[in-house]
């Protein structure tokens, strides 16, 4: 019995919690070792979810990710996250390999902004085809979160937490507004 338990408890620790994206511009920041993560996903398609590994695994779900252009703010435990896996449907999903490329930062009180993931799908026979890419458009991010989410910009800094390096949303943050 203490076996099955401990198998129980091990795969579930590897599952991921579906979450929502925020709605409100209400800080909901309650946890020393948290920040936002602000996501772009400009989708040809819905989706049915993207899934998220690191010091706490999610799952972004069908109801932020629907087809055309939107970014999507979570609040999450700080820390090092990884693309995983996208599903397109109950039957077309993919892992996500280059996981270096996939990873995005999370730094506790701020916003960090990971990218906008650019996916273009194509129906080819009775298999889908697919192009993934991240892009960073912080000038677009930062006016997404000026518009809907003032509250929160005007108390927290915010910078970009995806692979490589951009200084624009850092140097934004420092100006007095």
């Amino acid at each position: 019995m203490k076996y099955l338990i401990l198998l129980i408890a091990i795969l579930m620790s590897g599952c991921a919690t579906n979450v929502e994206s925020i709605k409100d511009d209400k800080d909901v920041l309650v946890q020393e070792d948290s920040g936002y993560l602000l996501l772009g996903i400009d989708s040809t398609m819905s989706l049915k979810s993207i899934v998220l590994e690191g010091p706490q695994n999610i799952r972004i779900t069908h109801k932020d990710l629907t087809e055309g252009s939107n970014h999507i703010l979570l609040a999450l435990k700080a820390g090092d996250y990884q693309l995983t896996q996208i599903e397109f449907s109950n039957y077309y999903k993919t892992n996500v390999d280059d996981r270096e490329y996939w990873t995005f930062s999370i730094t506790p009180g701020e916003i960090n902004y990971a990218g906008d993931i650019e996916l273009r799908t194509k129906w080819f026979v009775r298999s889908l085809r697919f192009n993934m890419e991240l892009i960073n458009n912080s000038s677009i991010a930062l006016d997404f979160l000026k518009t809907n989410f003032p509250t929160i910009l005007s108390s927290k800094s915010i910078a970009y937490g995806g692979p490589g390096e951009d200084d624009y949303l850092h140097l934004w943050s420092e100006k007095s507004l």
